[in-house]
């Protein structure tokens, strides 16, 4: 089984800034927040790290579309 204790977003998807998420129980967690606000990157986030097939078998050239681009 797999518990997270820690995660830190930076340049992936919507998260240009370093965040920092400290506080998760090792039960149950819920993500809330308005439409917009990166609720679906941060679960692309943990997949990601996680070798999920969504992003297993992407190229190097196709994980372009991962990063944080402005404007």
């Amino acid at each position: 089984m797999v518990f997270i204790k820690r995660i830190s977003l930076k340049g992936f998807k919507s998260y240009q800034e370093q965040l920092n998420f400290d506080e998760f129980d090792p039960h149950y967690n819920v993500v809330i927040g308005r439409n917009g606000s990166g609720k679906s990157n941060f679960y692309d986030a943990i997949q990601f790290v996680l070798c999920d097939e969504k992003f297993g078998n992407l190229r190097a050239g196709d994980r372009q579309f991962l990063l944080y681009v402005c404007c």
